[in-house]
């Protein structure tokens, strides 16, 4: 049980981030989970999966989120890049992978 208290979930990490773009204080937030106000830091410091599963919920973001954070595939990619004064259009990963072939 040690090694996993080691490892921190993403929600652990950024929990300050987190709250906040969702608009909740810490102690919005323990009356979501149904906590007293007091024990938001245990439960930012869950490892319990159905505590986390309810973190999700209340943040309204994905379990997998909670856990590890964005993955390459929830980022989303939205630019123009120049190349010889040509404009392109890059809207995904896969898009800005062909352009850089391309080159």
């Amino acid at each position: 049980m040690k090694e996993l208290e080691l490892v921190k979930t993403f929600f652990e990490q950024h929990s300050d981030e987190l709250l906040t773009e969702a608009g909740l204080s810490k102690v919005q937030f323990a009356q979501a989970m149904g906590i007293k106000a007091q024990n938001v830091g245990k439960m930012i410091a869950t490892k319990n999966v159905l505590s986390l599963i309810k973190i999700a919920k209340v943040l309204n973001v994905p379990f997998s989120f909670i856990v590890n954070g964005p993955q390459p595939s929830d980022i989303e990619i939205h630019g123009c890049i120049y190349v010889n004064g040509k404009p392109n259009l890059i809207t995904s990963k896969m898009e800005l992978e062909e352009l850089l072939k391309s080159l």
